[in-house]
């Protein structure tokens, strides 16, 4: 009887929301005040929230969101969530979680194969969320890939219609010209008599007189 009266269940506790710059030694040292404490899970922060934060001039430090902690003896762990919920974290008054507060929970009938069973969950999660993306960009690319090579297609042949054009234009321009090209005209017998005026009045001696001949 006495050994079975030894004998603890482990209780797990969530904080769900990790002051930024806190680590799992912080978070270990500050349980254990309370009682034995077995693992500990802090979920990181999104690489692409830690990145944007760097980007904008930031704490380049790695943060964490979210929380687990599995107490030694479940008892221990309703207490903490109990007396620790919403209250200060205190510390010494230049600490940088002096102001902060706990958010925490206990989680009855919860198992560290549950947290484990959730981060692999979500892992093949974000794994598919993942590769959906890349899927999607690698359409996006080919549809713009095969516009631009339509395009491309599309302005060679416009170029060619274009040249094309001028060639014909230039063609018709050179037939209409040979076509065109002003040609001589015969004089009428009007004209011609008044550019060789005829001496009448030889023309009729000459009819009249006989020639020596």
């Amino acid at each position: 009887m006495a050994e079975r009266a030894a004998v603890t269940t482990p209780g797990i506790v969530y904080i769900s929301r990790i002051p930024p710059g806190m680590k799992h030694q912080k978070v270990r040292h500050l349980m254990s005040q309370f009682g034995g404490v077995g693992r500990v899970f802090l979920q990181p922060e999104d690489a692409a929230v830690r990145k944007r934060r760097q980007r904008f001039g930031g704490s380049k430090r790695k943060n964490f969101t979210e929380g687990w902690v599995e107490f030694d003896d479940k008892r221990i762990a309703k207490s903490v969530a109990r007396s620790l919920n919403a209250t200060q974290i205190g510390g010494q008054k230049h600490s940088r979680y002096y102001d902060d507060l706990w958010n925490i929970k206990y989680l009855p009938k919860f198992r560290w194969t549950h947290l484990t069973e959730k981060l692999a969950y979500e892992a093949a999660v974000r794994q598919q969320k993942m590769r959906t993306e890349m899927s999607q960009a690698k359409r996006e690319t080919r549809f713009y890939m095969e516009n631009v090579d339509k395009q491309k297609e599309f302005s060679a042949i416009e170029e060619r219609k274009r040249k094309r054009g001028q060639e014909t234009e230039q063609e018709t321009h050179e037939w209409r010209m040979r076509s065109f090209r002003q040609r001589k005209t015969l004089k009428t017998d009007e004209e011609s008599r008044e550019a060789n005026p005829v001496d009448v009045p030889s023309l009729v001696l000459s009819k009249v007189l006989p020639s020596d001949t």
